[in-house]
């Protein structure tokens, strides 16, 4: 009986025991090797040195250090974008391309029978900052949708271990102007900002229906807003304010509009008469204005407008042709529009015109100089 008392579950804990050794020694055999130590010292803003050691572990835990392997070296950007890549173990880093503070990684590895050890280590790169001149042009001609600018842009970087700064150059450098009314700025329009100098339309980007809500309920309550542009820079990251400044809007005052509508009226007379005319021309002509209005919501004129003259000296006839002038407030899409005439007028136009309606060349509105404290006038 004493033969077969040995307990059963003795036997299954050695097995155990017995099979995680076995497991131990597997894997321990299987990557023995390590970074035992990796540190980074900066000689600058654009070099780092790696300092790199390894070291094989034993089957009991003993660390041994060995001598250091075929060693690759790999930088990266905060987007893993690899910045260089081999065995030199003092690196190159262009900083200079970098964010402000951009995080950089540094990756070492070393090779054994055919297996990579790697290990990982960061540092940050130099803070930059923008500095901007700028010109703001808005609204042009009284034109709340037209503007331009012209911008200039000086990179720097602290100076290394120094409060001083340097300027240097970047490949990239992006942005925006962002407009909008006081007190609205979440109802902003973005202005793309691509080159240092250049014009926009606001009515052609995103979000300028709230824009031009807000624009039009000022000059309706207090017949002037104010509008605020602030630009944005960013060196491949994130975009900050650099700069800012402001435009008054002032309503356009029915002077004004007197003067852009007589102007106007001149030009397509001129062009009227330039195709229904001889070569020689007539030898009296009057313009009449009849009515005008503006249409706030297309910016756009109407304008009930006559234009009679005389023949040539040798025949003394008088034409006459009346119609509807109909042009937008930069000068753009100008067509007039015959709805009356004598005979001979009508005569005339139809011998010469296809039709009522004649499309005229784009005009110049004349208005007087604008004020240079950086206000402008709209409708």
């Amino acid at each position: 009986m004493s033969v077969i008392a040995t307990p059963p579950m003795r036997i299954i804990a050695t097995s155990f025991l017995l099979v995680g050794s076995v497991l131990l020694v597997s894997c321990t055999e299987h990557n023995p090797y390590v970074v035992s130590e990796l540190s980074l010292e900066r000689l600058g803003w654009d070099t780092v040195r790696v300092d790199v050691r390894f070291a094989r572990v034993n089957a009991w835990g003993k660390v041994d250090s060995v001598e250091r392997p075929v060693t690759t070296l790999n930088l990266f950007n905060a987007t893993f974008d690899t910045l260089y890549s081999g065995p030199e173990l003092i690196l190159p880093v262009p900083d200079r391309a970098l964010a402000s503070e951009e995080p950089v990684l540094v990756e070492v590895c070393g090779r054994f029978d055919g297996m990579n050890v790697c290990e990982q280590k960061g540092f940050l790169a130099s803070p930059k900052r923008i500095e901007a001149r700028h010109d703001l042009d808005y609204p042009q001609n009284g034109d709340v949708e037209q503007g331009s600018y012209s911008v200039t842009l000086a990179v720097e970087r602290k100076a290394w271990q120094a409060d001083s700064w340097q300027e240097i150059e970047s490949r990239e450098v992006s942005g925006y102007w962002l407009a909008y009314v006081d007190g609205h700025e979440d109802e902003g329009v973005r202005i793309p900002f691509r080159r240092t100098r250049g014009r926009f339309n606001l009515a052609r980007l995103e979000n300028y229906r709230d824009f031009n809500y807000y624009l039009r309920s000022a000059l309706l309550e207090e017949s002037e807003a104010v509008v605020r542009f602030d630009l944005y820079v960013g060196l491949g990251g994130d975009e900050t304010r650099v700069a800012n400044d402001e435009k008054v809007v002032r309503k356009k005052p029915r002077e004004i509009r007197e003067l852009e509508v007589g102007s106007f009226v001149e030009q397509a007379a001129v062009e009227v008469l330039r195709r229904l005319t001889s070569f020689f021309g007539p030898t009296r002509t009057y313009v009449y204005l009849d009515s005008w209005q503006f249409i706030e919501s297309e910016r756009r004129y109407v304008i009930e407008m006559e234009i009679t003259w005389g023949g040539t000296f040798l025949r003394q006839r008088w034409y006459r042709i009346g119609g509807l002038l109909e042009v937008k407030e930069d000068g753009s899409g100008a067509v007039f529009r015959r709805t009356k005439s004598n005979e001979r007028g009508a005569d005339r136009w139809e011998g010469r015109i296809d039709g009522d309606q004649l499309r005229l060349n784009d005009m110049h509105p004349r208005s007087p100089d604008e004020s240079t404290d950086g206000s402008g006038e709209a409708g």
